[in-house]
């Protein structure tokens, strides 16, 4: 089975927090696969007996492919300026030149990223296509659930795919 829903957004928009709310017993919601798996190898991916999903930061930057796989997509948008400023938090450089613009040009439902929090039910079951578990979900909403930056897994030639994308050819 391949990827049937996505989730994206800028980094710091909640994609971390989503992958764990959008994980169930039925569903496996991978978080920034470009950073372990070529495009190539996402189109092959499976998880037997879930349905496939992914809340990404990335993906969003190659907006033909992305509107070109027929999974559904819910778009989150925040505000630039707080990105930027949650990246400082964290040590990272800005990125509101790069992302300008970017999720506009990705089909699918947009929303603002606080909708995760404050009226989750529609994204849930619009993206696993189930009864919204609001007793996980409050729970969820509860925890900072970030990345660990110092255990990620990086598969290197899959990044290097996925910039060399990026780049203007």
């Amino acid at each position: 089975m391949t990827i049937e829903f996505m989730l994206l957004a800028a980094p710091r928009s909640g994609t971390t927090w989503a992958a764990n709310w959008l994980t169930t017993d039925t569903t496996l919601c991978l978080h920034d696969p470009p950073l372990n798996w070529t495009k190539e190898e996402m189109a092959n991916l499976s998880s037997p007996g879930k349905t496939l999903g992914v809340a990404c930061t990335g993906l969003a930057l190659l907006p033909a492919w992305v509107n070109a796989h027929p999974a559904k997509k819910v778009i989150l948008h925040r505000s630039l300026t707080e990105i930027d400023a949650s990246l400082a938090e964290i040590g990272l450089p800005p990125c509101s030149e790069q992302w300008m613009g970017v999720l506009d040009r990705i089909d699918g439902v947009h929303l603002d990223w606080e909708e995760m929090f404050s009226r989750p039910k529609a994204i849930y079951e619009y993206l696993l296509d189930r009864p919204f578990d609001a007793e996980r979900w409050a729970l969820l909403r509860q925890m900072n659930v970030q990345p660990s930056f110092e255990r990620l897994s990086i598969n290197r030639e899959a990044v290097s795919a996925f910039m060399s994308e990026l780049r203007p050819h």
